[in-house]
């Protein structure tokens, strides 16, 4: 999607979160990063979780996930991650496709559902097992 409209220069706005374990893990970053450049209808927030990080407590920090150098967002995609980049009319307008493995797919929609309060018909939802 994100590709097609940039190719075809749709006035279709398109805000993407895109969460990933570490930066090495952002699949298509080179791809989604140029898209941003040469379409102004596209926002595009990453955020890493750390998972699988090794550090005290099990906790996760810019330094332990990154090195020290990353400027995107992190943990993991909730209601002020997305009420920081999405306005409340964009929330309420907006169809939300997810993809990814099955755990985040059920974290999302009940992130949308109960606490976003997103009717089921502007959920869309495609499970990717593909790693």
């Amino acid at each position: 999607m994100v590709k097609y409209t940039t190719d075809n220069r749709l006035s279709t706005r398109i805000v993407m979160f895109d969460s990933n374990r570490n930066e090495e893990n952002i699949l298509y970053r080179t791809d989604f990063d140029q898209c941003v450049r040469t379409n102004n209808n596209l926002k595009i927030i990453y955020s890493i979780t750390g998972e699988g990080q090794e550090g005290p407590s099990s906790s996760i920090t810019a330094t332990a996930a990154t090195g020290g150098d990353w400027k995107g967002e992190i943990g993991f995609i909730n209601k002020e991650m997305l009420t920081k980049y999405m306005t409340s009319d964009e929330l309420e307008d907006s169809i939300f496709y997810v993809c990814g493995p099955p755990g985040m797919l059920k974290a999302m929609q009940k992130l949308l559902q109960d606490d976003l309060r997103i009717s089921d018909e502007r959920i869309k939802v495609e499970e990717f097992t593909g790693y």
